[in-house]
């Protein structure tokens, strides 16, 4: 119950957002951004967004096969799409789309929850490390290019930039000495024989056999992460052209980062937060609200249609798990 009020709240918020940001731009300042876009625009920005999480996919695929695990490339992609549909369409469920994407595994290939979780992990992490630089870097440029009202906000990006830094480095760092940060957490809060406690302990054991310098399969993931990041940048940068305004790689980047930012608030499709976040950033670019607005009106809508054919797949793969759920309980009353 309190789920589902969380997100009948954020979605309210959400529209709150997103009705005060297009009554402050304007819907024909919108409306005028879109005059120059085509269907043909559309689909180049589609087409890169499935790219893009193909390859994500592919990593993620690379990352089961050095498990020991060989999951065919488009069970990885439906794996991973009806993940990415649960986080965008309920965020605020705490790494529900990774969960299932790991219960998805353990029940289709007998993996064990450690295993199966681990990868999911090392997926994310692998992501993450290229995401923040590629922030880090996007809100650099920002702050150099942009035109920004008080140097406030400058104190603000790079108060984020810093503790970014320090938690990446962090994880890192305990990582290469092999030194546990879950064993810590459990003795800090006095949680060892909490029920899950061997397991998390087993997925940061698998987490540290995957990180370390000396191997080659951590440098394909990051790999694999930086070539997602360059489709994502080539959209950002061609969706602009589209939008009939020229922009610079930098620019780009630095849209790219706040679109990063804006999805951590924990708001069904970043609805109200990620047009409110580059109405802002559009402007201190010089590139218009109305611009940033019809931006993320696009992106939204490539991202609606993954995630859709995501939910697809997330209530095949949960009905036909409660199926099998349902046979084993039937089965073991007959056996009784």
């Amino acid at each position: 119950m309190k789920k589902v009020l969380f997100f009948l709240i954020s979605l309210l918020v959400g529209i709150g957002l997103l009705a005060w940001t297009t009554n402050f731009i304007g819907w024909e300042k919108i409306i005028l951004a879109f005059k120059v876009f085509s269907f043909r625009a559309g689909m180049i920005v589609l087409s890169l967004t499935v790219l893009a999480n193909l390859v994500r996919s592919w990593r993620w695929q690379t990352i089961l096969r050095n498990q020991g695990y060989r999951v065919p490339i488009f069970r990885v992609l439906e794996y991973y799409l009806s993940g990415n549909a649960l986080a965008f369409f309920m965020p605020m469920v705490i790494f529900g789309g990774e969960i299932f994407r790991g219960y998805d595994l353990k029940e289709k290939y007998a993996m064990p929850w450690s295993k199966s979780i681990a990868s999911v992990v090392i997926d994310r992490i692998s992501e993450f490390t290229i995401y923040t630089v590629a922030t880090i870097l996007g809100l650099v440029f920002f702050v150099a290019n942009a035109n920004l009202p008080s140097y406030r906000i400058d104190i603000i990006i790079f108060s984020v930039f810093f503790l970014i830094i320090a938690l990446i480095g962090l994880f890192y760092f305990k990582s290469f000495k092999k030194e546990s940060i879950v064993r810590f957490f459990l003795k800090k809060f006095n949680a060892q024989k909490l029920d899950g406690a061997e397991t998390a302990i087993e997925v940061e054991k698998e987490i540290f056999r995957y990180f370390k310098p000396n191997k080659k399969i951590m440098w394909q993931g990051f790999g694999l992460s930086f070539l997602a990041e360059l489709i994502f940048l080539a959209r950002t940068f061609l969706l602009i052209l589209f939008l009939g305004k020229n922009i610079s790689v930098f620019s780009a980047v630095s849209i790219g980062a706040f679109s990063s930012l804006a999805l951590i608030l924990p708001i069904p499709a970043a609805l109200g937060s990620h047009d409110f976040v580059q109405s802002f950033v559009f402007t201190a670019l010089g590139l218009g609200a109305g611009t940033g607005a019809a931006y993320v009106l696009v992106i939204r809508g490539a991202e609606m249609i993954l995630a859709l054919a995501g939910l697809f797949f997330f209530f095949r793969l949960g009905i036909h798990f409660l199926q099998s759920f349902l046979l084993e309980k039937i089965g073991k009353l007959f056996n009784h």
